[in-house]
C-alpha cells in the first residue's frame, strides 16, 4: 500500500516537472535569440516570447529583465514610439525589482533610464542623470566585477560633452576595466546575461586604447 501511495505521488509530480523543464527550455531559447537580435521584426518576435513567458512565470527575474532590455534597445534604435518603449522598459524593471534586487537588474534599470533620457538628451539629462548613475553604483556594491556596469559607464562618459568631463580621456579607464571583467566573467547558466562584447568593440573603435 505504501509503495502504491509513493508511486501515485511521483506520477502526480511528473507533469509539474515537465512544465518547469519546458519553461526553462523556452527561456533558454528566447535568451539565445536575444543575443542575436538584428532587425525590428526579430526584436518584436522575441519580446512577444518574453511576454508569454511572464504570463506563466512571474517569479523569475530574468524574464522581465530581458523584456526591459529589448524595449530599451528598441528605443535606442528608434524602432517605434521612443517614449512608449522607454516607459515599457521601466515598467518591466519595476516587475523585475519586485522579484529580486541584483546587479544585472540595476544595470538594466540604468539602461532603461538612459533610453528615456535619449529621447531628448538636451532637455532630459539633468532630470535623468541621477536615475542613470545611481543604479550603476548600487550594482557595483553588489558585484564590482560585472563588466556591464563599466560598459554602461563608459558609454555615458564617451557621449558626454568634454565640458561635463566626458570624452575619450575619461572613458578609456572604464573601457579597460570592462574588458578585464568581461574576459574573467563566468556565466552561471545559458539564461543569465552575458552581453557586452559588441558594446566593448564599439567603444574601443570610438576611443582606441
Amino acid at each position: 500500500m505504501q509503495y502504491v501511495v509513493m508511486l501515485f505521488i511521483v506520477l502526480m509530480q511528473l507533469p509539474a516537472k515537465a512544465q518547469v523543464a519546458n519553461q526553462a527550455k523556452s527561456l533558454e531559447s528566447a535568451v539565445m535569440q536575444f543575443n542575436q537580435l538584428n532587425s525590428t521584426a526579430a526584436y518584436q518576435q522575441v519580446y512577444a516570447q518574453f511576454e508569454q513567458l511572464y504570463a506563466t512565470d512571474k517569479k523569475n527575474w530574468l524574464i522581465p529583465y530581458y523584456a526591459a532590455m529589448i524595449q530599451s534597445r528598441m528605443c535606442f534604435l528608434k524602432m517605434g514610439d521612443n517614449d512608449r518603449l522607454a516607459n515599457t522598459a521601466l515598467l518591466w524593471i519595476a516587475r523585475a525589482k519586485s522579484i529580486e534586487l541584483n546587479d544585472e537588474i540595476y544595470c538594466a534599470e540604468s539602461m532603461a533610464n538612459t533610453a528615456k533620457m535619449s529621447v531628448n538628451p538636451l532637455m532630459r539629462w539633468l532630470t535623468y542623470e541621477d536615475k542613470i548613475r545611481q543604479p550603476l553604483q548600487l550594482a557595483k556594491r553588489l558585484n564590482p566585477n560585472n563588466p556591464r556596469i563599466y560598459l554602461l559607464e563608459a558609454n555615458i562618459q564617451q557621449k558626454l560633452p568634454s565640458l561635463f568631463g566626458g570624452g575619450c580621456k575619461s572613458t578609456k579607464p572604464l573601457i579597460q576595466k570592462a574588458e578585464l571583467c568581461l574576459n574573467k566573467q563566468s556565466i552561471p547558466t545559458p539564461m543569465h546575461p552575458s552581453w557586452g562584447s559588441q558594446a566593448l568593440t564599439e567603444l574601443k573603435k570610438a576611443c582606441p586604447l
